[in-house]
């Protein structure tokens, strides 16, 4: 008997490797050995489904002198697939052409030649442009404090960031942001 799935090509693979590394809580999901409850979405954002649609997906075979398909012997094989992907997540990108290892890897390379990425270790104010783009513009609006940061508005809070209190350390940031956009 044989249950089959068509496994995604080359292309397809980087896509969905190039969004999942694109979105750092499934990278985190992934590295931790976990599958992200909503990974389905980002196959289909790039016009994929991890999941079979449908039995007309599955090439399904059995010896056995049951007309019926599924017959009860590939309906007792799809019970233990079941298991065995709730056993290990992984086991159904394997099947459909990535093994775990591959894919991490190449999750960890999309991610590090992607151009939106800062260097390792750069203050925030030197990356703001590419720390957070909107998607649309973000309304200015002015300070109800007599132009006091954000920031500096908050109670105080115990955490300190490199031997700096939090807000010491969040201020210049804040103070970019506030400062008025430059005009082209």
């Amino acid at each position: 008997m044989r249950i089959g799935i068509t496994a995604f090509g080359k292309a397809e693979w980087a896509s969905v490797e190039e969004a999942l590394a694109g979105n750092a809580w499934f990278v985190a999901s992934l590295l931790a050995g976990e599958m992200p409850a909503d990974i389905e979405d980002v196959f289909a954002a790039v016009g994929l489904s991890l999941f079979p649609r449908g039995a007309a997906e599955l090439s399904m075979d059995c010896s056995c002198p049951d007309w019926e398909v599924p017959c009860k012997h590939l309906a007792a094989v799809f019970y233990l697939l079941a298991e065995r992907f709730d056993d290990d997540p992984f086991r159904i990108l394997a099947w459909r052409g990535r093994e775990r290892e591959e894919l991490l890897g190449r999750m960890h390379q999309a991610d590090s030649t992607s151009e939106h990425r800062a260097p390792v270790g750069a203050p925030l104010t030197d990356v703001l442009d590419i720390f957070f783009v909107s998607p649309s513009p973000v309304p200015l609006r002015r300070s109800h404090s007599g132009g006091a940061l954000l920031v500096d508005q908050l109670p105080p809070v115990d955490v300190m960031v490199r031997s700096r209190p939090l807000a010491d350390a969040l201020r210049p940031v804040y103070a970019a942001l506030s400062a008025p956009a430059a005009q082209p």
